[in-house]
């Protein structure tokens, strides 16, 4: 058979009717049930499922929960201060306290730490 080295599905049902590429999602908001998921190149779309249930579909090696109400794809950080993400939009999204060790240990691989800040490497 055909090997992928892509561990993420062509397309996610994330609710409803609507299967998109995992790698075509930003980032994700939630509000209690429901949960707005932005995208690069469309319109965002406001589901009833929880911000956890879009989380598993999505894929958990490929987006990053950095708080109670946000899920990022990790392709679409562009900094790390130790307290925000930045992406790549220029949108800015708090870090919460208590998450902050493990999204500092989990961007590692992809941020290097020169100036104090972590940066994305070369794209």
């Amino acid at each position: 058979m055909n090997s992928s080295t892509n561990p993420q599905p062509a397309s996610v049902h994330i609710g409803a009717h609507t299967a998109v590429p995992a790698a075509e999602v930003v980032f994700c908001q939630g509000d209690r049930n429901y949960t707005q998921v932005h995208f690069a190149d469309r319109p965002k779309l406001t589901l009833s499922v929880t911000l956890r249930i879009i989380h598993e579909r999505l894929g958990k090696e490929g987006f990053l929960r950095v708080s109670r109400s946000a899920l990022v794809n990790k392709e679409a950080i562009a900094e790390y201060d130790g307290q925000q993400v930045i992406l790549f939009d220029g949108l800015v999204l708090p870090v919460a306290r208590r998450r902050r060790r493990f999204v500092r240990l989990t961007l590692r691989g992809i941020f290097s730490t020169q100036t104090g800040s972590m940066r994305a490497g070369a794209r």
